[in-house]
């Protein structure tokens, strides 16, 4: 029997160089690690031999479908199949895996063409995840923003596909509401393995190598967390850091309420994992000691919650709270609406701090809120002075 025109082509490819030098009992193996790698790349999953199959083909909702999967008989051949799989390990691959074993032509072209067989229905099988299946479901319109519903929509998600699908993510991100995108890359990112991950940071650094338009870098920014940033490559990330605070050194927030360098204003997350993490402090320290209220309202807006994580020495540190404290003295409402809105969430130090030297604007009657240690800070603000919005 000529064998190659009876089986798969990629079945002849595995096995051609053994059956050819008439290494049957080689070629027979090469066949059946095939079957794994198709096992693998169907359902998604990792894994080998009996516990291989039953994670693709197994349980009342397999990953694998080898038929409609809806009647008995159906389910009983789902099941038969999974049964014969589990054979083809025990029966057919591991005796020649562990022991000497020399078979002819005729027993291997036998078992070749039955394991080709297979192949085609595990080819022809219908995967119940794809990719374009769960972009559709976080384009979904009933999308459902929480951490549970992100956490429950990567759990269905088959662990060899994840960076797939968070690549598939990264290049349509600007058909993505920005909403959506707040729990689930969090989610993504930490269900990624670490090489899944390098591989999906190679992506975003590549783009961000040459990337020169806002909407492109705030859309990149919006698919990573610092926890990552340190990770992407060290070219695109100085480039970009550098971007962003020559960014915070020269926007203003106008009297009109016009944001200028609304980009650098998506950084404030990533400060304190930047490369560049001392020279942003000096730059926001810079912007808060400005005479220019514009320039000390666009810190105070945006990165006051921000400032104590990236403050990398004490005498950054002590130049920030008197940066604020002046603006505070000097009657900068911006900068006091945002301190109250922000110094809860700040570590006690600073908050004790804050608290001693602006101890005389403090009305202790009517304090516009109470420190961790339950001491009152500066005076309750009209209603209207929070400022809280995002530049776009």
């Amino acid at each position: 029997m000529n064998l190659q025109p009876t089986i798969p082509s990629a079945l002849w490819n595995a096995v051609q160089s053994a059956y050819e030098a008439e290494n049957y009992s080689h070629a027979i193996l090469e066949a059946t690690y095939l079957i794994s790698g198709v096992l693998r790349e169907r359902a998604g999953v990792d894994g080998d031999g009996a516990s291989l199959v039953g994670q693709a083909l197994a349980g009342d909702d397999p990953k694998l479908k080898l038929n409609a999967f809806q009647s008995e008989s159906e389910r009983n051949e789902q099941k038969g199949f999974e049964q014969m799989l589990r054979g083809i390990y025990l029966g057919i691959r591991n005796p020649r895996s562990h022991e000497q074993t020399t078979d002819d032509k005729e027993t291997a072209d036998a078992i070749i063409h039955f394991l080709g067989y297979i192949i085609k229905r595990l080819n022809s099988s219908k995967a119940e995840f794809t990719i374009d299946g769960f972009l559709a479901r976080v384009l979904d319109s009933e999308f459902v923003e929480s951490v549970r519903y992100a956490e429950l929509l990567v759990a269905e998600v088959p662990k060899l596909r994840l960076s797939d699908c968070l690549i598939k993510v990264y290049r349509e991100r600007k058909k993505i509401e920005l909403r959506k995108l707040r729990h689930l890359i969090p989610a993504l990112l930490s269900a990624l393995t670490p090489p899944q991950l390098a591989a999906y940071l190679n992506v975003v650094s590549e783009e961000l190598r040459t990337a020169t338009d806002d909407p492109t870098i705030r859309t990149s920014l919006q698919m990573l967390t610092a926890e990552v940033w340190p990770s992407i490559s060290e070219l695109p990330r100085l480039r970009i850091e550098n971007k962003l605070v020559q960014g915070i050194r020269q926007g203003e927030v106008l009297a009109s309420g016009k944001t200028t360098q609304p980009l650098a204003t998506w950084s404030n997350t990533f400060l304190k994992a930047f490369t560049t993490r001392s020279e942003t402090a000096n730059a926001l320290i810079s912007r808060l000691d400005d005479q220019d209220p514009d320039a000390r309202h666009y810190v105070a807006k945006y990165f006051m919650r921000n400032l104590p994580e990236v403050m990398s020495t004490a005498s950054q540190k002590t130049r920030c709270i008197r940066a604020i404290v002046s603006a505070v003295d000097d009657d900068d409402a911006n900068v006091r609406s945002n301190l109250i809105g922000a110094v809860l969430s700040y570590p006690v130090d600073w908050q004790m701090e804050l608290a001693e030297e602006l101890k005389q604007l403090t009305d202790e009657e009517n304090p516009a809120v109470h420190l961790a240690d339950g001491s009152p800070f500066l005076s309750a603000p009209a209603k209207d002075e929070f400022d809280d919005d995002i530049p776009f």
